[in-house]
């Protein structure tokens, strides 16, 4: 048996009924398991960075970063809209029911919000075809036409 492996021995040694071996103990993981199998396939290489793809990737998380700054931005204009027209009416005293009214709005409202990781409130707003788009697009342009403005600049496009 010198060519054997001291675990080999004792596990044949506990099987011979002659032997003073009366125990073994064997130890094996998902890590031995791992450890074998990469020695009897050896270690996958690294292979080289696909640049078409890396490039790809970096085009969709900066497209994803602009609209998430969009939504942002245009949440800040909804609010500071809503405030505006708040500041328009005159100022009324709150009353019980103008309080139970808001707080009803409000509820409802949060119905059709999500909360996000952050905290941050979501709403999806839906535009019933694409002329509201162009009617926005216009309107923008008429409003920011006369601050010399120009709509090339956005986001870094040429």
């Amino acid at each position: 048996m010198g060519t054997l492996s001291a675990k080999h021995e004792l596990a044949l040694a506990a099987l011979d009924p002659e032997s003073r071996v009366n125990t073994v103990h064997l130890a094996s993981g998902m890590d031995e398991l791992k450890r074998r199998l990469e020695m009897l396939l050896g270690t996958k290489p690294v292979g080289p960075i696909d640049e078409s793809q890396r490039a790809e990737v970096e085009r969709e998380a900066e497209r994803m970063a602009l609209k998430e700054r969009v939504a942002s931005a245009g949440g800040q204009l909804l609010g500071a809209a809503f405030a505006f027209i708040g500041e328009m009416f005159p100022k009324k005293e709150e009353t019980e029911e103008t309080f139970h009214m808001a707080e009803t709005l409000k509820s409802r409202l949060s119905e059709c919000l999500e909360k996000d990781e952050n905290g941050c409130l979501k709403m999806t707003i839906t535009l019933p075809d694409e002329s509201v788009l162009n009617n926005l697009a216009k309107s923008l342009t008429q409003i920011l036409g006369s601050s010399g403005w120009k709509p090339w600049n956005i986001g870094g496009q040429k």
